[in-house]
């Protein structure tokens, strides 16, 4: 009971205050869960070492196993996610995951951290705590996640897994720092010499077609702790983009 009234609370505080900018479907429209429906993506892992990239190419699938209820009495679903080194390898199991599409937010709980991935209603830049379930010092006001600057919109894919880049017409996106206005950096652009970024995009009726996560450093330090900057090239780095390729039932 008690962990049901601290979810409830925290999801009553994330909802905010309504404004008049709002995309009408609810957040099931933009995370639909059906029992054995999966979503297969196309991953690719960067890594720069000294100015040098090495790129690995794989695949995941997340299947829709499980429909349960938790210990907050609040349904649930258990997505178990596979992945392979190609379409012609078979799958083999590689995490699970457990997400909640409530009435107010997406939760989504990955390695037993809880995350609210979305909230509703959907406004263009509006934020709130992904980490408000976490053991963190945030408080549940704190904004560490944001909707884009526009919402309800196309957006487009990019080519990958040898498939061609695919247009949805109604998405949400979301990113880990606050849009920039016009004429401003982003706050994610943080100066010359590092940058990092996570953005998500939603597509209705369909779910996550694109996560993209990045840390770029543009510099080099030598063995005398001097730093020489090389604007726009990246010299040490990690970056994830995953799109999605396919949908279905099993």
């Amino acid at each position: 009971m008690k962990n049901r009234f601290y979810l409830l609370s925290a999801l009553l505080l994330l909802a905010g205050c309504r404004t008049e900018s709002v995309v009408a479907p609810a957040l099931d429209d933009y995370f639909p869960l059906a029992l054995n429906a999966y979503r297969t993506y196309a991953v690719a892992d960067s890594s720069w070492t000294n100015g040098k990239l090495s790129v690995s190419n794989y695949q995941l699938r997340e299947v829709v196993r499980e429909q349960f209820t938790d210990a907050a009495g609040l349904p649930a679903f258990r997505l178990v996610r596979a992945r392979r080194a190609s379409a012609a390898a078979a799958w083999a199991d590689d995490s699970v995951l457990v997400v909640q599409a409530l009435p107010k937010a997406v939760l989504l709980t990955r390695d037993n951290v809880r995350t609210v991935e979305l909230i509703y209603p959907p406004q263009a830049s509006r934020g709130w705590n992904a980490n408000a379930f976490t053991n963190t010092p945030d408080t549940i006001t704190s904004r560490s996640r944001f909707y884009a600057a526009s919402v309800g919109g196309a957006f487009t894919t990019p080519a990958m897994g040898g498939l061609p880049a695919k247009n949805y017409p109604v998405t949400l996106s979301t990113r880990a720092t606050l849009p920039a206005k016009p004429g401003e950096r982003a706050v994610e652009d943080l100066n010359a010499f590092y940058q990092r970024g996570l953005r998500q995009v939603y597509a209705r009726d369909v779910g996550r077609v694109l996560r993209r996560r990045f840390r770029y450093f543009t510099f080099t330090t030598d063995s005398n702790g001097l730093q020489t900057l090389t604007p726009g090239v990246v010299q040490n780095g990690d970056s994830r983009q995953e799109v999605l390729i396919e949908t279905g039932v099993l």
